[in-house]
C-alpha cells in the first residue's frame, strides 16, 4: 500500500511502501491526478529537500512548485514518514 499523505496545488504526494520497507532516507512522490510509481517525481526530504528522480508527470516548473510545497510542509512530511516507517516494518 501507497498512502497519499498530501494534496495540494494539484499534486499528490504520496510514499511508496517499497521505499520504506529498504531505505533508511525519507522521502516523498508527487504526481497530479492519480500515484503512478514509474513516472510520477521522487523528492528527498532529508538530509535537504532535493530532487532523487524527476519522473515523467510533471514539467520542471511544477517540478519547482511541488518542491516548495514539500518544503513548506517538510515537518509534516516527514512526521508522517516516520509514523509509516514504523508500521510497515
Amino acid at each position: 500500500m501507497s498512502p497519499k499523505v498530501l494534496e495540494e496545488g494539484g499534486f499528490i504526494f504520496w510514499f511508496h511502501s517499497h521505499d520504506a520497507l529498504n531505505e533508511e532516507r525519507a522521502s516523498v512522490h508527487v504526481g497530479k491526478g492519480s500515484q503512478d510509481d514509474h513516472n510520477d517525481a521522487k523528492v528527498w526530504l532529508e538530509a535537504e529537500v532535493e530532487v532523487a528522480r524527476e519522473g515523467r508527470t510533471l514539467k520542471s516548473h511544477e517540478l519547482n512548485r511541488a518542491i516548495k510545497v514539500i518544503k513548506e510542509n517538510r515537518d509534516h512530511l516527514l512526521e508522517e514518514w516516520h509514523g509509516y516507517k514504523r508500521r510497515a516494518s
